[in-house]
């Protein structure tokens, strides 16, 4: 029996989409949601598994190559004879594939979910992903999760190959049988490792190559940085931006989190950050001035009955990605605050799924957490605004005429020029601004 692989549409926006890698070869043996190639979109950038064991018959298009949604890419025989259990001969598998990976509740730090060491792995949740295939591996060794996740990993962002597991199982099982006396001392094993000092930001990468006799080198843009680009100049091209600024006092909020944090982290698994109070800021500004909600189709104005609410992620180097929390409206603060750890843990793990980056109606960026004051981001396309968060920072103030230490964030909010006008623009953020100020100290979590 012949199955066909399709590429899939990562987003309802999204017409087609670049091959990153073939993890496998024509003519090599698969698993049943074994990771077949990589592909790159501006929205995201997936590991697809293959949809049912066999051999890999035809690979129809190449690395590079752009190509169309529902299009057939590959060709798996199910009568190619692979067998129903992990194959050790296989190319490593280094992640689930998108489209059958569900949506996982809000993750707590893994720290706070270490199970005991004999406990198998796949039973336990980790803020790490972990392919099915290693999971069985390291359930069949006895490995938890706990000790899985000190093991280095050699795949594409840090992921854990089954090669990798097997060596450290193999190393693994020297150390444990080596004499007794070649263990260090008690004292020594007691003394801490000193800590190198670190800057407070990694460094970006720089990748190697040599430098040209004018002194530059040329590094090609990677498939995710190429459709980012082309949907920033999009944007730049479709939409005339202005930009407006409010100067938020948040001294109340970062005193209401400090009382209840610790109930929180104790109760949800995860820390509260300041990032879902101005999320629930903004879904309650979105329900007052709808027009924010909106798009543009020619002289159409579409209002959007739902706040779906897009929350930038940056994935390190390699770019960002825009997750969306669906019918944000009918969120709460703990609600929103459980969506965004989880489409944030997912997103840096390469588990979205196509429907989690879809629909958004109003995005929320956030340099803040990199001590950005104030940004001034472009519109996410076909949306008509997007708000950016600042550092939050104490400053002097002047309150009734006396000089005040508070807590001050900037807020930026890029908008279309098109339906949104400067009085609009400055409404919405003010309505944010005043309830964020006026934050009821007696609230309960």
């Amino acid at each position: 029996m012949k199955v066909e692989m399709i590429m899939p549409q990562m987003g309802e926006s999204i017409a087609e989409a670049t091959i990153s890698k073939w993890r496998k070869k024509a003519g090599e043996s698969v698993q049943k949601d074994e990771v077949i190639l990589e592909i790159s979109t501006d929205k995201v950038d997936s590991e697809i598994p293959a949809p049912a064991a066999g051999t890999l018959a035809e690979i129809l298009f190449n690395e590079g190559d752009v190509v169309p949604v529902k299009t057939k890419i590959a060709v798996i025989d199910t009568a190619g004879g692979a067998a129903a259990a992990p194959s050790t001969n296989g190319a490593a598998a280094n992640g689930a594939g998108k489209a059958h990976a569900a949506p996982q509740a809000a993750a707590a730090p893994a720290a706070k979910r270490e199970a005991p060491t004999a406990a198998p792995a796949a039973a336990e949740e980790s803020g790490r992903f972990f392919s099915p295939l290693v999971k069985g591996l390291a359930e069949k060794h006895g490995v938890a999760l706990s000790e899985l996740e000190s093991v280095p990993g050699s795949g594409q962002g840090g992921r854990l190959t089954k090669e990798d597991f097997l060596k450290y199982v193999e190393s693994r099982g020297s150390a444990a049988a080596a004499p007794a006396a070649a263990a260090p001392a008690p004292a020594q094993a007691a003394k801490p490792a000193p800590v190198a000092a670190r800057p407070s930001a990694p460094a970006q990468d720089v990748p190697s190559g040599d430098w040209g006799a004018d002194g530059t080198r040329v590094v090609m843009m990677d498939g995710m940085r190429q459709a980012i680009a082309d949907h920033m100049v999009r944007s730049k091209h479709t939409s005339p931006h202005v930009y407006s600024i409010q100067e938020v006092d948040v001294t109340n909020i970062a005193n209401w989190r400090a009382k209840n944090k610790g109930a929180f982290e104790k109760s949800e698994g995860f820390s509260l950050s300041f990032t879902p109070f101005f999320l629930e800021a903004t879904v309650r500004a979105l329900e007052a001035f709808p027009f924010v909600n909106a798009s543009v189709d020619g002289k159409k104005i579409v209002l959007k009955k739902h706040v779906n609410l897009g929350c930038a992620v940056a994935l390190g180097n390699t770019g960002l990605i825009v997750p969306v929390i669906k019918r944000a409206e009918e969120k709460n603060l703990v609600g929103l605050a459980r969506s965004l750890n989880d489409l944030a843990l997912r997103a840096r793990n390469k588990k979205l799924v196509p429907d989690d980056v879809a629909g958004g109606t109003f995005t929320v960026t956030n340099p803040g957490v990199f001590g950005t004051i104030i940004g001034t981001p472009i519109i996410n396309q076909p949306q008509v605004a997007i708000l950016c968060l600042g550092a939050i920072k104490k400053r002097p103030v002047v309150i009734d005429d006396m000089i005040a230490i508070r807590q001050i964030c900037y807020l930026t909010l890029s908008y279309d020029h098109r339906i949104v006008d400067g009085s609009l623009g400055g409404q919405f953020l003010a309505f944010i601004r005043d309830y964020l100020e006026n934050w009821d100290m007696k609230r309960s979590l």
